[in-house]
């Protein structure tokens, strides 16, 4: 009787081992990393964001000093694209958080190369992963950052449909801090100097709200979010009011005979405790009033 329970005692043991070693079929959750070399310094971030519609990705990322990394594809496949001036796939990095802060671009020059991997897209869990290199350019003074050994991986990605014109969405979506954020009131309009969207968080969910500047003629394609412009915009927390420092806003249409507008954007921000934080996953579709002299 002894042995009996001996027994089954070793295989209830047994049981537990294996299941704590990974029996589970699920295993266990990936979580996001982004890191790489800068002149061959340690840069990581363990919040790297992508963005995916039908016929662009991009990867961005900041580490916890301020660096930000954005890689640019020009299309929605996996695959390996090499970065030259003029092929439409591009690469960036942003040094610091600083209103000064210059980038380093590889559509700076024409020595500016490199190449992004996307190694999967994984259309269950919304994530994807991929590897990186490239040599970016200062339009200033010429010089230029090495990036080397990049890698990524199960980053989380949303996708935006820009095929889909039939219909039309009065949205304005982005993260802060803590989570997905939909404005309950947008107002937008355009004279003859600017293009404003300015959108509001309802006050019993969050008293939050964000504002973009943009050229009243602004095309598609990606545009930078500076403390210099082109790009300007302003995130609004309770009795603060953070200026984005960089970030980048992909316009996906801007439909003037209609007074539509759509696209994708994130940005960079000091918050009053010198934090580099950030919003990201933005999204928006809206109408716009038309206040030029000849509409």
């Amino acid at each position: 009787m002894r042995n009996r329970v001996f027994i089954i005692s070793l295989l209830f043991i047994g049981i537990l081992f294996i299941g704590a070693c990974g029996g589970s079929s699920t295993g266990p959750a990936q979580t996001p990393v982004m890191y790489g070399l800068v002149n061959s310094s340690n840069w990581r971030t363990s919040d790297p964001h992508a963005i995916l519609t039908d016929h662009t990705i991009k990867v961005y990322g900041s580490s916890a000093n301020g660096q930000t990394i954005i890689l640019n594809v020009n299309s929605p496949e996996v695959g390996e694209y090499n970065i030259t001036q003029n092929s439409g796939h591009n690469a960036e990095f942003i040094p610091n958080m600083s209103e000064n802060a210059t980038r380093y671009s590889t559509a700076n020059s024409s020595n500016g190369s490199g190449f992004i991997r996307i190694s999967s897209v994984n259309e269950e869990t919304k994530t994807m992963s991929g590897n990186f290199n490239f040599k970016a350019y200062r339009l200033s003074d010429g010089t230029f950052k090495t990036i080397s050994d990049g890698t990524f991986s199960n980053v989380p990605y949303k996708y935006y449909n820009i095929s889909d014109t039939s219909s039309f969405n009065n949205i304005f979506i982005f993260t802060d801090q803590t989570q997905q954020r939909t404005a309950s009131e947008i107002s937008a309009f355009r004279n003859d100097t600017a293009l404003v969207i300015h959108a509001e968080v309802d006050r019993d969910e969050a008293w939050e709200s964000l504002t973009i500047w943009m050229s009243p003629t602004i095309n598609a394609g990606v545009h930078y979010i500076t403390a210099e412009g082109p790009v300007w915009a302003k995130f609004q927390y309770g009795f603060y009011e953070f200026q984005a420092d960089n970030g980048s806003i992909t316009i996906i249409e801007n439909n003037a005979s209609e007074r539509k507008i759509k696209g994708t954007f994130f940005f960079n921000y000091i918050d009053n405790e010198d934090q580099t934080l950030s919003i990201t996953g933005g999204q928006f579709e809206v109408e716009y009033e038309d206040l030029t002299q000849n509409p």
